[in-house]
């Protein structure tokens, strides 16, 4: 990107620049040679945090993202990371990693996402990590992915004594012969024991699911609802999505997949976009809608807990927690602060409960909901009072 903006500005034609496909004058298609990927990820700087309004990512409490690690050696059909970040592992210094999280934690996050395909993929660099955040006592919580065949009773302690709250584990589909076919190479077996190995260390648990595979049917269909029930952790049911660069797509007649639609509108995973010779997209919509229901069944049943006060603790966070996400998307996505932030000047002005009335007709909510939410950004810092050279008060996100 920095040699074509470079060459835009000079003037240049794209020619001598790897790694890029553009549309010459004439109209046709040119394909330059691939450029290689780079092998030394710690001489690359970390992203530009400073250029960023901090305090907006730090209200969710969700963390920030690190990447650790790029390339994938596994060939799953359905995939395009080969293409997208390599075959071949690269990995950063665990204490270049570490430096990373330490300067996270020292900007206020509190949880890290590590982003990397499969974190684990080199189980002794992975425990180094572990040691590292360990002799450096972080208080942090983090999460990362990981596959069923990597992980251990010895890895998993170091990731949950150094803060790991949750592994997202591929699991697929139920069907062994399935996972074979899609060239996976796991069994539901591993799968099972890599999640009760995970449970017993005190990790959280999210397994993933994909149907529409090659060679689904709706047995198939069938086992992999019942295996990601039989598991007793949450689980997500993803719809195969043929992206350009994928097996499946590059030879979908080979691998017996149908595809329904080339526009990339609905590209998103939501709605069925394949489908096999015993599996329609209203097999695949029966399954998802099935999910779906049960997922806002789950919402309706913390809502009616709420009203008659029979929440858990634990599930009255999580509720609360739901709602809270709702009001800050709401707020930062639309902009509502910064349009409607001003106050009016003197000690009668200043509180949070003048800001909430300013704020609730465009968040639709009640002014003592709203005060609920903001306060705790407001004793954070998060957001803060600042006075113009007019007088005039505003409300605003802080800088950093």
């Amino acid at each position: 990107m920095v040699e074509v903006v470079d060459r835009l500005k000079r003037g240049k034609g794209f020619d001598a620049v790897p790694g890029i496909t553009w549309r010459g004058g004439d109209g046709n298609l040119q394909r330059n040679p691939l450029r290689p990927f780079r092998e030394d990820l710690d001489r690359l700087p970390r992203p530009a945090w400073h250029l960023l309004r901090i305090s907006q990512y730090s209200a969710f409490g969700d963390g920030a993202s690190v990447i650790t690690s790029r390339g994938c050696p596994h060939r799953c059909v359905f995939c395009v990371g080969r293409k997208m970040i390599g075959a071949k592992g690269r990995f950063r210094s665990p204490a270049a990693v570490v430096d990373e999280m330490e300067a996270l934690v020292n900007l206020g996050f509190r949880r890290i996402r590590v982003e990397d395909d499969l974190f684990t993929y080199r189980r002794d660099r992975a425990l180094t990590v572990c040691k590292e955040l360990d002799r450096r006592r972080l208080s942090l919580r983090w999460r990362a992915y990981a596959r069923v065949d990597t992980v251990d009773p010895e890895i998993l302690k170091w990731m949950r004594k150094t803060g790991c709250e949750r592994v997202l584990f591929g699991a697929e589909s139920g069907s062994p012969e399935i996972l074979a076919r899609i060239r996976k190479e796991i069994t539901p077996e591993q799968t099972r024991l890599a999640v009760e190995m995970t449970r017993r260390e005190g990790i959280g648990v999210l397994a993933s699911f994909v149907l529409g595979l090659p060679g689904e049917t709706p047995q198939t269909l069938r086992q992999t609802l019942d295996f990601a029930e039989s598991l007793k952790v949450p689980y997500t049911l993803n719809l195969l999505t043929p992206y350009v660069g994928t097996e499946v797509r590059e030879h979908a007649e080979e691998w017996g997949i149908q595809i329904l639609s080339n526009d990339w509108r609905y590209y998103g995973q939501g709605e069925p976009l394949t489908a096999t010779p015993e599996v329609r997209p209203w097999h695949l919509n029966r399954a998802v809608n099935r999910y779906r229901r049960a997922l806002r069944q789950y919402l309706e049943d913390l809502l009616e807990g709420d009203r008659r006060g029979t929440l858990s603790k634990e599930s009255a966070e999580e509720l609360e927690q739901h709602r809270h996400w709702g009001f800050l998307r709401k707020l930062i996505g639309e902009e509502i602060l910064e349009k409607s932030g001003n106050v009016s000047s003197g000690p009668e002005g200043e509180g949070a409960e003048v800001l909430s009335r300013s704020l609730a007709p465009h968040l639709g909510m009640p002014e003592a909901e709203v005060q609920k939410h903001l306060e705790p950004h407001i004793r954070d810092g998060q957001i803060t009072l600042t006075k113009g050279p007019d007088g005039t008060l505003r409300w605003s996100w802080a800088a950093s």
